[in-house]
């Protein structure tokens, strides 16, 4: 066995253990479309390479690279679609890419020159080198991204100058034969088979990363608003330090648009209130159903008043597409401070009175803790929730 076809036999090995922890991966995960088109680049990378090391039939071993190819950096592009932002284009480049390598196979069936058969599966591959490039440039800036960048450009050299070198090297009239047992075409392959498992090393890792974020964001996040759920602002209470303020909030009479408009209606009610504080800036957290909780460290009881004030003003100005244009909606708030050094869940029980005070009071208001605002009973905070 010649030391190029152990080479490939190494390389296909690598690329197929890549491949199948891709795929578990994938599906342990439920099915990540970014590990599984990266399965399928490893997988074809695999095939391709197996061909080559053991193919006796020239058209088998041509066909697989001019299929092939391509296919894997399509996969691999695809891959990063599926974790970056959406880019357009997609179906040109795949159509370009196709009619390059079908050119390239009915090329060699006619029996063209090599390096025309072969000019045309290069730019194919160079063409979805480029579409891979192309979408890396527009992902966020990481240690990860920067990384894998610096490898996917070096692959595209790669390919290029692969390219170039065909009619600039071996003359038009080169043959299969004498490019692929060629010293140039070894240092390229060798070059591709170190670059392509890295390349694929920094796609996992930015994958699992990603995923973990994701899984991450999941469990600390409220399903239908994304603030925060009520087991993370939990968390968040029992943060010591400068001390500040906490608002409760309730939108008053949220059961009557439920059955008056429906659940979906009541759903994008909630949404469009969390919006509202969202844009705060604050850490605001969904803690029941109509029911939320804002945090804001270092701020006084006045401080966080306005902030409460000017959510309620807007909430009760918004139009609300689900409902009848001339239908306005309020809600109701309690604001309650807590000390240096105190953790903010203390000002939780007297937030919630103020709250209930609000609701008692009218409804629609901003009711901040006082001696006038008792603790609430579990009856008086279960006929608050019920309204």
């Amino acid at each position: 066995m010649t030391a190029l076809v152990e080479l490939h036999i190494v390389v296909a090995a690598v690329l197929g253990v890549l491949s199948m922890l891709c795929l578990v991966a994938s599906l342990s995960l439920g099915r990540n479309d970014a590990l599984t088109w990266t399965a399928a680049a490893l997988a074809n990378g695999t095939l391709q390479t197996l061909v080559i090391a053991f193919a006796s039939d020239r058209l088998v071993e041509f066909l697989s690279a001019a299929v092939l190819a391509p296919l894997s950096f399509l996969a691999a592009s695809q891959a990063m679609a599926c974790l970056g932002p959406a880019l357009g284009h997609r179906l040109r480049t795949i159509i370009a890419v196709g009619a390059l390598s079908m050119a390239a196979v009915g090329l060699h069936l006619i029996n063209a020159p090599f390096p025309v058969q072969a000019a045309a599966f290069e730019l194919a591959c160079l063409l979805a080198m480029i579409d891979l490039v192309w979408r890396v440039r527009h992902h966020p800036a990481s240690g990860l991204q920067t990384a894998f960048k610096f490898v996917a450009y070096a692959l595209l050299a790669t390919t290029a100058m692969r390219l170039l070198m065909l009619p600039l090297h071996f003359g038009p009239n080169a043959s299969f034969e004498l490019f692929k047992t060629s010293l140039a075409e070894n240092l390229f392959f060798g070059a591709a088979s170190v670059l392509t498992p890295f390349a694929t090393i920094l796609l996992l890792a930015r994958i699992i990363l990603e995923t973990t974020q994701t899984l991450r964001h999941r469990s600390e996040r409220d399903g239908l608003t994304g603030l925060f759920n009520r087991r993370s602002m939990d968390a968040k209470a029992e943060t010591t330090g400068q001390g500040g303020a906490v608002i409760f909030c309730d939108i008053d009479h949220f059961k009557g648009v439920n059955d008056r408009y429906g659940h979906g209606a009541g759903d994008a009610v909630i949404c469009s209130f969390a919006h509202l504080l969202d844009a705060t800036g604050q850490t605001a957290g969904r803690i029941g159903g109509e029911e939320f909780a804002i945090i804001l460290p270092g701020r006084e009881a006045d401080e966080a008043a306005a902030v409460a004030e000017e959510v309620r003003l807007q909430f009760h100005h918004s139009i609300h597409d689900a409902l009848p244009l001339d239908e306005r909606l309020s809600a109701s708030f309690g604001v309650a401070t807590y000390g240096v050094h105190e953790a903010a869940r203390h000002a939780f029980e007297r937030a919630d009175a103020a709250l209930y005070a609000a609701k008692s009071g009218g409804r629609n208001r901003v009711v901040v803790h006082g001696p006038s605002a008792p603790l609430p009973t579990q009856r008086s905070t279960d006929k608050r929730r019920a309204a």
